[in-house]
């Protein structure tokens, strides 16, 4: 009888043992439900609060530039570090002008230039802004000549230092060029001549929006994008006297493309060299960026999205991308 009684007991014991661990495990997989629902809602909220930013954004561009001749930084849209209290957060929000660098997507479509080993305007230009931020000389021209073969429909490779299909199906991995628009700036990364070094000099200068004209707004250019006019009057404009152009500029810009040619910065200019390049500037833009961060108590949630604003003033997304809490820094090992 007292050895039954013993065996009872120690199956009492394990019964108890083992209800305790299941309890346990229970409470922490209730626990971890609980968690992941709040995560979830968080999210679910942070996104439709960042839509909502969205829609503000579109507002405030419409609202500032209703009765505006032109785009400039004195406008309410151009207004820096927004906060904006939520429930149990907060958003942060930013509104960048997108014609304010220039748009490697010009490059689509132009044609070398006719009975001479010159390369089209653009090509320079571009080659000059890279030497201006810092790229060599030799690294800016391949460069250059390899954006114009990427984003060119012809397969034909027209550039002296240009990069066909060939080179690019030689890279490990093997891939082609799209011979198309860059969806994203970020995809100058894989055009050839271009280091994870070369491509943090760039960016800042740079943009990729849908659109074949090269339309600089000098309205909006801030001193450290000073290579961008640089490389648009070379070899006619100092970095010093572009940094000066920007930082004398009128407050709520210059009213047009001849106003800004006619500054006394660049009095000295040849006609010749002011009429090329007012082809490639304005003081007007219909391309914005729109870069929010939403936080939720431990959830966030970041919105990038390019508005594109049409002849009537309306504002339409052209392209969203939701991300991290920053863009994620090039691998410098990676060249």
């Amino acid at each position: 009888m007292k050895q039954q009684k013993g065996v009872a007991l120690i199956v009492v014991l394990m019964l108890m043992a083992l209800m305790t661990l299941l309890a346990v495990q229970m409470s922490e997989r209730l626990h971890l439900n609980f968690y992941r629902v709040e995560n979830q809602i968080q999210n679910q909220q942070a996104f439709w609060y960042a839509q909502g930013m969205e829609a503000l954004g579109k507002v405030a561009i419409e609202k500032s530039l209703a009765d505006s001749e032109t785009v400039n930084l004195s406008q309410a849209w151009a207004t820096r570090g927004q906060r904006y209290p939520l429930e149990g957060g907060e958003a942060i929000g930013d509104i960048v002008d997108r014609q304010a660098c220039f748009n490697v997507n010009a490059l689509s479509g132009i044609r070398p230039v006719t009975g001479s080993s010159a390369k089209p305007f653009e090509v320079r230009a571009l080659q000059m802004i890279l030497e201006e931020a810092g790229v060599e000389s030799y690294d800016a021209e391949v460069v250059a000549d390899s954006v114009w073969e990427y984003v060119d429909p012809d397969e034909a490779v027209n550039a002296a230092f240009g990069a066909g299909d060939s080179t690019y199906e030689g890279f490990r991995p093997p891939y082609l060029p799209p011979r198309d628009w860059m969806a994203d700036i970020s995809e100058l990364r894989a055009v050839n001549g271009v280091s994870a070094e070369i491509y943090q000099l760039a960016r800042p200068l740079l943009c990729a929006i849908p659109s074949k004209e090269l339309r600089v707004n000098v309205n909006t250019l801030d001193e450290k994008q000073a290579a961008i006019l640089v490389g648009l009057f070379s070899p006619r404009l100092a970095l010093s006297d572009a940094q000066k152009l920007i930082a004398e500029r009128p407050y709520d810009g210059w009213n047009s493309e001849d106003d800004f040619l006619a500054d006394p910065v660049l009095s000295s200019m040849d006609a010749e060299v002011k009429k090329q390049v007012k082809a490639f500037i304005s003081v007007k833009s219909d391309y914005f960026q729109l870069d929010t961060e939403i936080l939720v108590d431990r959830a966030r949630v970041r919105l990038v999205a390019l508005l594109k604003r049409d002849s009537d003033n309306k504002v339409t997304v052209v392209r969203r991308r939701y991300g991290g809490i920053s863009e994620r820094n090039s691998d410098n090992q990676a060249q």
